[in-house]
C-alpha cells in the first residue's frame, strides 16, 4: 500500500475481528452465512445494478471474494480491494479454485484507493464502511465517485441507524438480537467500539459526495442498502 500523509486515518487498523488471522478469515463466510443469504445477497446487488456484460466494477473490502466471484462468473470485470492481506490471500485463492480470471485483487482501502478517474462502471461496498469515523467516510466517498464513470452507480450496504428515535439504545439491542448466539460479542464490540452512524448524516454524506440516491433498501435493519448514481 503507498505512503500515506501522517495526518490520514490508518484504516489497516485492528478494530473489533482480527482479520490477520487466517483461522478466523476461514470462520468468517460461515458465520456470515448464518444469517445472511451470500448468494442472493450478490445476485440481488448484480440485478440492482443491472450492468451491460464486460462493465468494470470496483469492490471496496471484498473479505472473502463471495461477490467478487459472483460477478466474475456473471460476466463482469471486477476490482477487488481489502486491507488485509490474509482476506486477499483467501479471496485470490477461492477465485483460483473457481478458474476465474476476471478479477484482480489488491491491497487497498477506500483512503488508499488509487485509479484514473472515470475509470468504473459500477462501485460495490457491504458491512465495510462503518470502520471509518464520518469524517473520513466523507473521504472515502469522495475517492469512490471520482473513481466513478459519469453516471456510475453506487451500491452502499452498512449498518446505519434509525434518527426516527430520539434515544437509540433500542436499535443497539435489536442489532444483537438479530444476529445469532456465537456473534452477540462481535455485534456489541461493534456498537461500542466501531462507526456506524445515522441514516441522516448517511444520506448527507452520499449528497455531499456526488451521489444522487436512487433507493433505499432496508434489507434487514439495521443493515441499510444505498442504491447511488454518480451525478456530478
Amino acid at each position: 500500500m503507498n505512503e500515506h500523509p501522517a495526518w490520514q486515518w490508518n484504516e489497516i487498523q485492528q478494530v473489533g475481528t482480527d482479520y490477520s488471522d487466517v483461522a478466523e478469515v476461514e470462520r468468517y463466510e460461515q458465520r456470515m452465512g448464518e444469517f445472511r443469504d451470500l448468494p442472493a445477497e450478490d445476485a440481488a446487488i448484480l440485478d440492482a445494478l443491472a450492468l451491460a456484460k464486460g462493465a468494470r466494477i470496483l469492490e471496496i473490502g471484498t473479505g472473502t471474494g463471495h461477490f467478487a466471484r459472483a460477478a466474475a462468473k456473471a460476466g463482469y470485470r471486477v476490482t477487488a480491494l481489502d486491507v488485509s492481506p490474509a482476506m486477499l490471500k483467501y479471496a485470490e485463492d477461492r477465485a483460483t479454485a473457481d478458474g476465474l480470471s476476471g478479477i484482480e485483487f489488491r491491497q487497498s482501502g477506500f483512503l488508499t484507493l488509487s485509479a484514473v478517474p472515470a475509470t468504473f462502471d459500477a462501485a460495490v461496498s457491504v458491512a465495510v464502511l462503518h470502520h471509518l469515523p464520518d469524517l473520513w467516510k466523507a473521504v472515502a466517498l469522495a475517492n469512490i465517485h471520482r473513481a466513478l464513470k459519469p453516471g456510475g452507480r453506487f451500491l452502499l450496504c452498512d449498518v446505519v441507524f434509525s434518527s426516527k428515535d430520539r434515544d437509540p439504545r433500542a436499535q443497539f439491542d435489536a442489532f444483537l438480537n438479530a444476529v445469532p448466539q456465537s456473534m452477540r460479542d462481535g455485534a456489541a464490540c461493534h456498537v461500542a467500539k466501531e462507526y456506524s452512524t445515522l441514516d441522516w448524516i448517511m444520506e448527507g454524506l452520499l449528497d455531499r459526495a456526488g451521489f444522487s440516491i436512487q433507493g433505499v433498501v432496508d434489507s434487514q435493519a439495521p443493515l441499510i442498502q444505498y442504491r447511488c448514481t454518480a451525478v456530478d
